[in-house]
C-alpha cells in the first residue's frame, strides 16, 4: 500500500518515513487507533516504504519488484499474525498461514476493516478469535529464517490484545531482542488487555480518527453524494469502515426518520394504553430488515436521542 492511498494522516506518514531516511526505525512499533482508524492501512504503507528499493522523499515508487509484491501482501519477507478461529476446513489448532488468502482478499478490498468483519469473512463471525500459543511458535519459526529478498524481515500483528496470556510471554523476549533487521509491527485498537511486558518493549504511535469532514470527503471521493457522505461522516464518529457499510448497505435519512417517528409514537401509546402488540410487531419487522440497514437505523436513532437532549440542556454548541 502506498502512503498517497490513505487518507490524511500526513504528519504521522512524514514521520514514518523520515525514521527510515534517517535510519533510526524501532524495532518494535504499536499503531495505536479506534475502530474504523488508519492505524493498519499506515502499517501496510511504512511496511511497503522500508522494503521499496528506489525510495522517494514522499513514498514508495510503487513500481520495483518489492512494491509490486507489498502491494497484494504478498511478500515473502512480510508475515502476517491476526485472531482466528477453527473452522469446517481448518478444524484444529488454527494459525494465521491458514488463512492467508483470506486476508490478503480482505485488505484489497478494504484495510479498515473490523475483528467482526474478519472473523465473518473466515465463516466465525460467531466465535472468538484468538493469536494462540501454536501462532507464537510459527513466529519464531519464521523468524529463524533468513529473509528471502529484503535486507528485514517485517512482523505485522494484527490485533495484539487478542493474544491471549500464553502466546504474549513467549513471544516477550524476542520482542525485545529481534533477530537482525527484524521490524515487528502491532496494530491494537486498544491497550487494555495487553500484557504490560509487551507495552513496555514497543514505541507508542498514536493514530488520531478522522474528522467528520475527513470522512465525508473519502465518501464523496468514492462516489457518494454529498448529503449522502455528510449525514453518514455525522453518525461514525471518525470510523472510515462503519461509513463505507453504511454507504453501501444503509436506508436513506428520510426512511430512517418514518422508523424513529413510528417508533417513538408507538413507545408513548404503549405507554398509555398499555397496548405492546403494535409495538412487538414493529420489533419483529425492524429484526428482519437485516444488519446493516439496524445499524443505520440505531445509528441515526442515538444521533437524533443526542441532538435533542443537548438542544434540551441548552447545549447546542456540542
Amino acid at each position: 500500500m502506498l502512503f498517497k492511498e490513505l487518507l490524511g494522516q500526513d504528519k504521522i506518514k512524514e514521520l514514518l518515513m523520515l525514521s527510515v531516511r534517517e535510519e533510526r526505525v524501532p524495532h518494535a512499533q504499536l499503531f495505536l487507533g479506534s475502530k474504523g482508524s488508519a492505524n493498519l492501512a499506515l502499517a501496510l504503507a511504512f511496511a511497503q516504504y522500508v522494503a521499496c528499493t528506489n525510495k522517494q522523499q514522499v513514498d514508495s515508487c510503487g513500481a520495483c519488484p518489492s512494491c509490486v509484491k507489498h502491494q497484494k501482501f504478498s511478500h515473502p519477507d512480510l508475515h502476517f499474525v491476526f485472531p482466528v478461529a477453527t473452522t469446517n476446513l481448518v478444524k484444529t489448532k488454527p494459525v494465521s498461514n491458514n488463512f492467508l488468502s483470506e486476508w490478503r482478499a480482505l485488505l484489497e478490498d478494504n484495510a479498515y476493516f473490523s475483528l467482526f468483519d474478519w472473523l465473518k469473512h473466515i465463516g466465525v463471525e460467531n466465535k472468538q478469535g484468538l493469536i494462540s500459543v501454536e501462532e507464537s511458535a510459527h513466529i519464531m519459526k519464521d523468524l529463524s529464517l533468513k529473509p528471502y529478498e529484503s535486507d528485514t524481515r517485517i512482523m505485522l500483528i494484527w490485533m495484539p490484545e487478542k493474544m491471549n496470556v500464553q502466546a504474549a510471554n513467549k513471544l516477550l523476549k524476542i520482542i525485545e531482542e529481534p533477530p537482525h533487521k527484524t521490524l515487528f509491527l502491532l496494530i491494537a485498537e486498544s491497550t487494555e488487555n495487553m500484557l504490560a511486558t509487551v507495552l513496555s518493549r514497543t514505541q507508542l504511535l498514536k493514530v488520531p480518527r478522522y474528522s467528520d469532514e475527513e470522512v465525508k470527503n473519502y465518501l464523496m471521493s468514492r462516489g457518494v453524494e454529498h448529503s449522502k457522505a455528510q449525514m453518514i461522516s455525522a453518525l461514525v464518529d471518525g470510523n472510515i469502515n462503519e461509513a463505507l457499510q453504511l454507504a453501501e448497505h444503509a436506508e436513506d435519512a428520510e426512511e430512517n426518520s418514518l422508523h424513529f417517528v413510528q417508533w417513538m409514537r408507538l413507545c408513548f401509546s404503549a405507554l398509555q394504553v398499555k397496548d405492546i402488540d403494535k409495538l412487538v410487531q414493529w420489533s419483529e419487522t425492524m429484526a428482519k430488515a437485516g444488519r446493516e440497514n439496524q445499524k443505520s437505523f440505531l445509528l441515526y436513532a442515538s444521533n437524533v436521542m443526542r441532538d435533542a437532549l443537548l438542544k434540551n440542556y441548552g447545549v447546542e454548541k456540542m
